[in-house]
């Protein structure tokens, strides 16, 4: 890889899992090719799709040789970000969304935060749209100017415990805030040396969250919203809501809680998305859901029987205060999308 070039010469690979996008496929691999950094390496995961998707990413990358497309067996999208990271070229890499929308700033941006801070990873923050209002949003924020930008290290504690929106507004550590998700997102490709994300399940990006933020000295963020998160009912996210799912969810927290703990960091994030114990309680249907849910439940009550009461007692405090935030989240701008 050519580290020694300078920032505009640096290949970025840009990972995009796609499954049964036909609808909005188009416009998020336009919003990647039109970006202002031009060395590119655009990854198209066809994870099986069965609507013509596969036959949409050979169709764009005819037309631009910096496109490179994967088709494989349903996997899903963990598979499909791991068969990307496998197939990636580039110095650095970004993830999409096979439904969302980039900044034409996006990868310039956070490459030039990343290298100016000597960063292992740089992020930025997002605009909420429907999906209705994406291509007119793109549109309004297409020239943005930048906004500020800042540098620090120990991402693994920030990840832990700047999330809540009161307390780190409060705080003034809005951007010391980042979540699991990986768009939206700088990374050195060295960081997924030997790591890769658990394939057939949901919850992916929870599961190696505090591996691949342990890796990393230090984190470059910027105030400008350079990704546009498409809200949409029949996305996983919205629409799914098994047993498996939230038993999947529950064991991803469940992994975040003890390597954070272990490397004496309280797991304030990880004790709140314990909560999906009880959302997985609600969708038992079957003995083997049962069976899942008495274990889980047992994992859970083992996690946090390991807290001494100081730690209980904070993670609980912010437990408490994120519900409340997303009580309001969901019946505003969730309402709304």
């Amino acid at each position: 890889m050519s580290t020694d070039l300078p920032a505009y010469e640096r290949t970025v690979s840009v990972i995009v899992p796609v499954y049964n996008a036909v609808a909005h496929l188009g416009p998020c691999v336009a919003s990647i090719l039109s970006q202002t950094h031009r060395e590119l390496d655009v990854i198209l995961v066809d994870d099986g799709s069965t609507d013509g998707s596969g036959a949409l990413c050979d169709e764009i990358a005819e037309g631009d040789p910096r496109v490179r497309v994967i088709h494989q067996a349903n996997g899903g999208i963990g598979a499909a970000q791991n068969a990307g990271l496998d197939a990636a070229t580039g110095d650095f890499i970004t993830f999409c969304d096979n439904d969302d929308l980039m900044s034409p700033h996006l990868v310039e941006r956070l490459l030039s935060i990343l290298i100016d801070a000597d960063a292992d990873m740089s992020c930025c923050r997002w605009w909420n749209v429907g999906a209705s209002a994406a291509a007119e949003a793109l549109e309004e924020h297409r020239d943005d100017p930048p906004g500020n930008a800042i540098a620090f290290d120990d991402p693994g504690n920030s990840y832990q415990n700047v999330f809540s929106v009161a307390l780190r507004r409060l705080k003034k550590q809005e951007l010391r805030y980042f979540s699991e998700a990986n768009w939206g997102k700088l990374y050195r490709a060295s960081l997924f040396d030997g790591l890769r994300f658990p394939a057939g399940r949901f919850a992916q990006d929870v599961a190696i969250a505090m591996d691949l933020y342990l890796r990393m000295r230090r984190v470059a963020s910027c105030s400008d919203r350079l990704y546009f998160w498409l809200q949409r009912g029949d996305s996983v996210s919205h629409s799914l809501r098994s047993a498996s799912y939230y038993h999947d969810i529950v064991q991803a927290h469940a992994r975040s809680f003890e390597t954070a703990l272990a490397k004496g960091i309280l797991p304030a994030r990880a004790f709140y998305g314990l909560t999906a114990l009880q959302f997985e309680q609600r969708a038992v249907q079957t003995a083997a859901d049962a069976e899942r849910h008495r274990a889980d439940r047992a994992l859970v009550r083992s996690l946090k029987s390991r807290l001494t009461w100081m730690q209980r007692f904070r993670c609980t405090g912010m437990l408490l205060l994120r519900r409340a935030e997303v009580f309001v989240y969901d019946r505003t701008i969730h309402r709304r999308s």
